[in-house]
């Protein structure tokens, strides 16, 4: 099976920081909230669509 090496990155970097927060769900949700107040104006949120919002393209 072909493996995608930016997929492999992104599960190595996982596992890093899971590791760095003794795999404590609670610690890792603060390490992002805060990594997410230090890089505020670097995060793009996407608007959601209704249902009744087609899909163009």
């Amino acid at each position: 099976m072909w493996k995608d090496p930016i997929v492999e990155e992104i599960h190595l970097i996982r596992e890093k920081i899971a590791k760095e927060c003794n795999y404590d769900m609670k610690h890792i949700m603060k390490r992002l909230k805060r990594r997410e107040r230090e890089h505020a104006g670097q995060i793009v949120y996407k608007k959601l669509r209704t249902r009744r919002e087609k899909v163009i393209g």
